[in-house]
């Protein structure tokens, strides 16, 4: 008997902790700081809202995880750097003094740091991040909402209904007896609960049947600029050389629409440039009917001074400011930016300076492209690309597919085979749209030596011409090659002996250059690019046109 009470009393009590509600009150709100809603979540960070003096700060590291990735803070000049497409904002700490672009501002509160964390004024910048913010005092929480076309609110047909921490009647309770004429923003569904939110700002689950929902649409209006910027409907641009501003002789290809004269280098730490830039030159390209972009590159024999000016903002302010300075004397379009060997660490930094090169740059009608290795390479000329952000701040990137077996190479070998070409161009694709990415095609052709010992080595770099004279010398007649190593060459090649050294090259010339520009339209990319311009020739450059513009799939 005593036994049959016992299993009675376990069954009920197993019964009532299965199917009753728990009952347990929550508290949803924090007694010791601001709270922060961010899109119908409670942040979950220590402080992450200051409200002094009636301004709203934002923690730097709330900001950049839920309402600005590229927020950068440079710690060694206390500057917070904002950048959009169009416009850069540089705040220093405890400072109401401001720079938009390049012009003074004033703002009514300052960035500054509070109990160890940096805080960050986010009134004026609602717009370009498209939220909206609500601060309640009662509860002492502040609601930050992305813009949006609609919301589903509801309204409680139920008198006993509760808000919950979960979506199960076991999870505590937030809120009870909810009032019927109580209105509440929905989020989403999880089965039979919604994720709803009070005006109170306080988070939590109901059940669907004890609500009536409804969809509305409502007016967002963001503010947009109109951009008088000339980007060219496809790119067909070739790097000139230019050691000096004496330079002033531009060719003539009539398919070229962009030139890139090596005007500029980065010298020293604090992104003093080095120039070769002349007015007379731009003069003269513009009267080929080119655009004018220029190239500002690094010294790749030095790593450490462009990883310094990219690491510090004042370095990369004053590289910005002598380009553009440049670009209004001399009458530029546009800017190439080619840094290469560089550290894996500079990757953040590099993406950063164009952030903040290109909103100023457009400010001044100039188009801004930047030169990256293909993915998946070496820490210095590839993985220190951020390909997807650098595709989404640049106008262009160009992707250099070539160089497959460099100029120190052991075995020696093309310069850029046909489907090694493809497969990196494919693996670029995946990161950047092809509606910004230029094809990289190379001119010029490596000649290796074998000496007699089996060393293999660099015996010389030749142009499109120089070529044609070797064969005219040695007598020559290349061979096509279909394949090699397992990618499909689409080159011709020559092999020569001479005292017992074998000499062999892979041909870049019209019918290799043509296959190549093919690609560009194949995958319809923005244009192509060919390094360089004194190391082709009309014959290769027609051929380049022939394959971009003439190419159907």
């Amino acid at each position: 008997m005593i036994f049959s009470i016992l299993a009675y009393k376990h069954i009920v009590n197993y019964i009532k902790d299965k199917y009753s509600p728990n009952e347990e009150m929550l508290t949803f709100f924090s007694d010791d700081q601001t709270d922060m809603i961010f899109d119908f979540a409670k942040v979950e960070y220590d402080q992450p809202v200051k409200i002094v003096n009636g301004h709203i700060l934002m923690r730097y590291e709330v900001i950049k995880e839920f309402i600005d990735p590229h927020i950068y803070y440079d710690k060694y000049r206390n500057k917070v750097i904002i950048t959009t497409q169009d416009k850069v904002f540089k705040l220093t700490n405890e400072s109401l003094e401001a720079r938009l672009n390049k012009k003074d501002i004033h703002l009514d509160a300052s960035s500054r740091e509070i109990d160890g964390y940096l805080y960050v004024p986010i009134k004026t910048f609602l717009n370009i991040w498209q939220i909206h913010v609500q601060y309640l005092e009662e509860n002492d929480v502040l609601i930050v909402e992305k813009y949006r076309s609609y919301q589903h609110t509801a309204q409680v047909n139920n008198p006993d209904s509760v808000i919950r921490k979960g979506p199960s009647i076991k999870e505590g309770i937030y809120l009870k007896n909810v009032p019927q004429d109580q209105l509440l923003y929905v989020s989403k569904t999880e089965g039979d609960w919604l994720v709803v939110m009070t005006k109170e700002g306080l988070i939590g689950y109901i059940e669907a049947s004890n609500v009536n929902t409804r969809f509305e649409e409502k007016e967002v209006v963001i503010k947009t600029e109109d951009k008088k910027l000339f980007l060219p409907e496809s790119v067909v641009l070739a790097w000139d050389y230019v050691h000096t501003s004496l330079v002033t002789r531009v060719p003539y290809y009539k398919d070229i629409n962009v030139v890139s004269p090596t005007f500029f280098t980065v010298v020293d730490a604090e992104g003093s440039l080095a120039s070769s830039a002349s007015i007379q030159y731009v003069e003269n390209a513009h009267k080929r009917g080119y655009k004018v972009w220029p190239l500002i590159n690094n010294n790749f024999a030095n790593k450490d001074i462009i990883s310094a000016v990219l690491a510090d903002s004042k370095a990369r302010e004053k590289v910005i400011d002598q380009l553009l300075a440049y670009a209004y004397i001399c009458g530029f379009d546009g800017i190439n930016v080619d840094f290469e060997n560089l550290y894996l660490s500079d990757k953040d930094n590099l993406t950063q300076f164009i952030r903040e090169l290109v909103p100023l740059a457009h400010e001044m009608n100039l188009a801004v492209s930047i030169d990256v290795g293909i993915p998946g390479g070496s820490e210095a000329y590839s993985l220190c690309y951020d390909h997807e952000e650098l595709g989404k701040a640049a106008d262009y990137v160009m992707v250099m597919t070539y160089d497959q077996y460099w100029a120190g190479h052991t075995s020696g070998g093309s310069q850029a085979q046909l489907s090694w070409v493809e497969i990196n161009l494919k693996k670029t694709l995946e990161l950047i749209k092809p509606e910004k990415l230029v094809l990289g095609i190379p001119a010029y052709t490596r000649l290796w030596r074998t000496d007699t010992s089996g060393k293999v080595s660099l015996h010389a770099t030749l142009t499109a011409n120089g070529v044609l004279n070797l064969l005219e010398e040695k007598q020559l007649t290349p061979s096509w090659e279909e394949y090699r190593d397992g990618y499909i060459s689409g080159q011709n090649y020559i092999e020569y002996n001479e005292k017992g050294e074998i000499f062999r090259a892979w041909i870049e010339d019209e019918m290799s250059a043509e296959l190549k520009a093919q690609l560009g339209a194949k995958y319809k990319l923005a244009g192509v690019c060919v390094w360089m311009m004194e190391q082709t020739n009309r014959a290769v450059w027609e051929a380049i046109a022939d394959g971009f513009y003439s190419y159907q799939d």
